[in-house]
Formats: structure tokens, sequence, C-alpha cells
């Protein structure tokens, strides 16, 4: 969590730089293909055709490149921590989601911790004819994109052995470069040397940081590992102002502070649940 504000930082100069959204996502997806293809090459070699199908996988590209666009697209408009802080409303469209798509049982404390998640949400984003800006929606886009790219994971994943954390980031990549490879030649721009370097740098944080954040999940349960995400919106907010002189308002920071706050009391909530399907 505290190497991800880096991404953002450095997608932030490109953007501000002339640099289409799209155009940085390509860029990522790129540079991560090209430097995980030897390793599946080498040691998973099967595994580089998706195996839960094309269709699911190109699928999974659609909605890897609609939060990254929308993500790095509203850094242009809005800080990293206020960007960061309006895609939290995440969870709060999983939790839709999958009553819908999932047919899950929604209990009522999950269902009370959405409510309160929502009205955190307007706290943060205090929507009027001057605050409901692009960059506000396309931060809600982030989040509802990322909400859809979770459902399907875990659609294809009901059933199925574990993918290996390394065939999950490649395709997480690969996939997505597929899908804006021809969308990003209208976008194109030729780069300067340090914003190549920009690129490849946030590629291989984004690459570590992803690898120590399925680590973590394999030495603890998903409900302990989980709120730590929250710790995030400190690295950011340090970024932010560290980087780029730029540091939410008390109202914003209020409404962190309860979406953190509810999101970390329903996991809580949810742990000794969590413990018993372990021990299944």
């Amino acid at each position: 969590m505290a190497l991800v504000p880096m991404i953002d930082v450095l997608a932030k100069h490109l953007v501000s730089d002339g640099l289409a959204a799209l155009q940085v996502v390509y860029l990522r997806t790129l540079c991560g293909t090209v430097i995980l293809l030897p390793f599946m090459l080498a040691s998973r070699r099967r595994e580089i055709v998706p195996p839960q199908g094309w269709a699911r996988a190109l699928l999974l590209g659609v909605f890897g490149v609609a939060n990254g666009v929308c993500f790095f697209g509203a850094l242009r408009y809005l800080s990293i921590a206020d960007t960061l802080a309006i895609s939290f409303v995440q969870p709060l469209f999983v939790t839709v989601l999958s009553r819908l798509f999932l047919a899950e049982r929604v209990k009522p404390s999950r269902w009370l911790a959405l409510l309160v998640g929502f009205a955190a949400m307007l706290l943060i984003i205090r929507p009027s004819m001057v605050t409901l800006n692009m960059g506000t929606i396309l931060a809600l886009g982030s989040g509802a994109s990322m909400a859809c790219y979770v459902i399907l994971v875990k659609q294809g994943a009901s059933g199925q052995a574990r993918v290996p954390a390394l065939t999950l980031t490649y395709q997480s990549h690969s996939m997505a470069f597929l899908v804006a490879t021809p969308l990003a030649v209208w976008f194109w721009r030729d780069l300067t040397h340090a914003q190549w370097a920009m690129a490849v740098g946030l590629t291989l944080i984004g690459l570590v940081g992803q690898y120590l954040i399925i680590k973590a999940y394999d030495f603890g349960e998903t409900s302990l590992i989980a709120p730590f995400a929250y710790a995030e919106i400190v690295t950011s907010t340090l970024a932010s102002w560290h980087f780029f002189d730029q540091v939410p308002d008390g109202l914003t920071l209020v409404g962190v502070a309860i979406l953190v706050s509810s999101s970390v009391l329903l996991a809580h909530h949810n742990r000794p649940r969590a413990r018993k399907l372990m021990a299944a």
C-alpha cells in the first residue's frame, strides 16, 4: 500500500504532460506483458492461453482497461487522494452486483454498511453542478468497472483450482493489452525518454505491488488483509501533498474516515465466518 500510490504519481505526471489516459494504460499493459512473458514461457507455458476461455479473459481485459482509463483520466482533474477516495465505492458496487449476478445472500449488516458507505461517498464528492465534474464521474467509473472485474473473477473461479499469482498477473496485463491496442492507435503520441522511463517505472511498481498483495493473502485471511487496502488513502494523501502540494479538505477526510471505518468493522464482523470456512 506504500508502493501503489507511486503508480498514480507517475501516471498523473504523464496525463498532465498531455498523454491520453488510454495511452498510459496501453503503455503499462505493454510493458507488463513484455516483462512477464519470459517468465510464463519458462515456467507456465500452457497457461499463456487463458484456461477460462478467450471470451471471459477478454472481458476481464475490457474492464481492466476501463478501470485504468477512468482512474488515470480522473487524475487529470483531481488529486490522487480525492480520486482514490471516490473510487473506494468499489465495495459498494461489488455488494450489489454479487447479489444480482452471483446470487449471494447479503446480510442486513452488509446492507447497512452499504448505506453508510454510500452516505460517506456523497460526503466525499458532495454532488452539485459544481463538484460533480468529469474527474468525479471518471473516478466513480473506475470503482464501478473494477467491481465488474471482481465479479467476473469470482464467477470464473467458482469450482475451479486457484489460479497461480504469476498467471493471474500475466493475464491481467496481456488481455488488457489486446483490448487497448486497436484503441491506442487513435490516441498515440510520441514519448520522450523521461516519459518512457516513467511508463516502465509505474509498470514495475505495479508488478511488485500486485505480487506483494497476492503474497499477503497467502499468509493471512482475506477478511484480515482486505482492510489494509484502506491504508492506501494515507499514503496517497502523503504523495499528493509531497509531489503536487494537494491535500483533501476536511469534509473529504471525514467521508474517507466513515467509509474506511464501516468497511473495517464489516470485515471484523465477518472474520468468524471466514475462519469456519477455512477450517472446513
